[in-house]
């Protein structure tokens, strides 16, 4: 579940892996995280895992109980419906400027342009039925692309670090009902990714902003309803 890490930057190695399994939901909310066996697949001594926790606990993604296990934060339905409050105040704005920004970038408009296209690749995949886990990940490739593309093009104005600083619980939220619902909600984010990156593309600017809106407000709904089965 966790990939075995070679020796360089470790205290990094171990915090990155474990956060990475956390936020994808490898690991699910409430799992218990026992440092010896992490430890065993990091092919580390407990010491930096131990470290890593205490970082994730302070960061709200691990919590620790009575008897000093670590488990993975819960997710509530008030988590969730912060985090899209905050994502709904900046992303749709966010997203129109860094549109406007690679409008007039040829490389970041044809990279835009790639991923629409992988896009509506995986759409095809998931319209016939199909989602083994490579399809999954290619989804998510797209999905972070996305992100990473308007937080580049966003360069760095103080809007990107803002994104920043709740993409870990964000991402943890959006693969949480990717992973209980399954296909059903990759489809129709995947859809609505591709409506995103098609208006950005055309430059409407008002259009960009609602279709992010309409797509937070779409994504906060499934996840409330994944959270509630």
């Amino acid at each position: 579940m966790v990939e075995r890490i070679e020796r360089e930057t470790l205290h990094d190695k171990v915090y990155q892996s474990i956060k990475n399994s956390i936020v994808r939901n490898e690991f699910m909310p409430g799992d218990e995280l026992t440092i010896d066996s992490l430890a065993s697949d990091l092919g580390v001594s407990p010491t930096p895992v131990r470290e890593a926790l205490a970082k994730l606990s302070a960061q709200g993604l691990v919590v620790s109980t009575q008897n000093k296990k670590a488990r993975v934060a819960g997710i509530t339905k008030d988590d969730v419906v912060e985090i899209y409050e905050v994502r709904k105040l900046l992303e749709p704005y966010a997203t129109r400027i860094a549109a406007e920004e690679i409008g007039g970038d040829p490389g970041l408009a044809r990279r835009l342009e790639e991923l629409r296209d992988r896009a509506r690749r995986i759409g095809e995949s998931l319209a016939e039925g199909e989602m083994d886990e490579h399809l999954f990940e290619r989804y998510m490739d797209v999905d972070l692309g996305l992100e990473d593309l308007v937080e580049e093009a966003l360069g760095d104005m103080l809007l990107s670090k803002v994104l920043g600083v709740i993409g870990d619980h964000s991402l943890r939220v959006r693969t949480f009902t990717e992973v209980s619902d399954g296909d059903k909600t990759a489809e129709k984010n995947n859809e609505e990714h591709i409506e995103i990156i098609s208006r950005m593309l055309s430059g409407e600017s008002e259009e960009i902003e609602g279709a992010v809106k309409a797509h937070l407000d779409n994504a906060e709904e499934r996840t409330v309803e994944a959270l509630a089965e």
